[in-house]
């Protein structure tokens, strides 16, 4: 059953982003419901995250439109997280925006 455990949170994290949650969101809902560290969340979606690009580069999807889809969960993400008064995750969120922006140092 420990085995098992692992992949099924990983398809509750793919679940929730593929509804629309930003990944800030789904971590902490992992964190909440899943009996798990907001640590151990992160991994699970970042695991969801890398089967949506496998997903994604397999199906050949316009790069562009999915930047612009991007770009808005993490602005959105930011915006509730600032309301939520959460800075760790506007932090994150604006982290994550300027790498996909490209303004990196």
């Amino acid at each position: 059953m420990a085995k098992a455990a692992p992949a099924h949170r990983e398809q509750i994290a793919l679940d929730l982003l593929l509804t629309g949650k930003s990944a800030t969101a789904t971590v902490a809902h992992m964190a909440a419901h899943c009996d798990c560290s907001r640590r151990q969340a992160q991994r699970y979606v970042a695991a969801a995250y890398q089967f949506l690009k496998a997903d994604i580069d397999a199906c050949n999807i316009d790069r562009p439109v999915q930047v612009a889809k991007l770009i808005h969960l993490l602005e959105t993400t930011c915006e509730q997280a600032l309301a939520a008064k959460n800075f760790s995750a506007v932090v994150a969120s604006c982290r994550e925006l300027r790498e996909l922006c490209g303004l990196s140092a």
